[in-house]
């Protein structure tokens, strides 16, 4: 039973990093985007105002 639970879980978390990395791919942001190591160099200013 907890076998269940624990696989229902992580489907269900997949199914929510899916939907993010989805997301961010069709609106062309990037999860890095302002963050304090700037090592990706998207260079947009205003990757996290289009948050759903």
């Amino acid at each position: 039973m907890a076998t269940y639970i624990v696989g229902l879980v992580l489907a269900v978390a997949l199914f929510f990093a899916l939907k993010h990395v989805y997301h961010n791919f069709v609106s062309g942001h990037n999860d890095c985007c302002g963050s304090e190591s700037g090592g990706c160099g998207c260079g947009c200013a205003d990757c996290h105002s289009h948050k759903s």
